[in-house]
């Protein structure tokens, strides 16, 4: 894809990536934290990108990013929540599910004297 700057490519494939919007904290959504890109190829999420302004860079790069792949020297980054957090966000879930149903249960209760 040859946007204004030149060729816009994913960092770990060298594929074209596609502008993905503005992406916001998940704990402050307010907080803006710029511009999110998506790869085609190996789906690649993320706002560091390459800019190249020539066809030929964009396949030499692409080469180079295969032989680095098959060296096992380049792996594409796929995000998840870290594994030591799991307990919390699944605590936290059944705590607001727990405050929903009884707040429900006593707000009916409430409503019946």
């Amino acid at each position: 894809m040859k946007g204004v700057y030149g060729f816009k490519v994913c960092p770990f494939c060298g594929g074209s990536v596609e502008y993905a919007g503005i992406a916001s904290g998940h704990i402050f959504p307010a907080a803006h934290m710029g511009q999110m890109y998506l790869c085609n190829r190996c789906g690649y999420k993320g706002s560091f990108i390459l800019e190249m302004d020539d066809a030929e860079e964009v396949k030499e790069g692409q080469v180079e990013c295969q032989q680095l792949r098959e060296a096992g020297k380049l792996k594409t980054p796929s995000f998840g929540f870290p594994d030591k957090w799991t307990w919390f966000w699944r605590a936290y879930l059944a705590l607001l599910m727990v405050i929903l149903v009884f707040g429900s249960c006593a707000n009916l209760y409430g409503m019946f004297r």
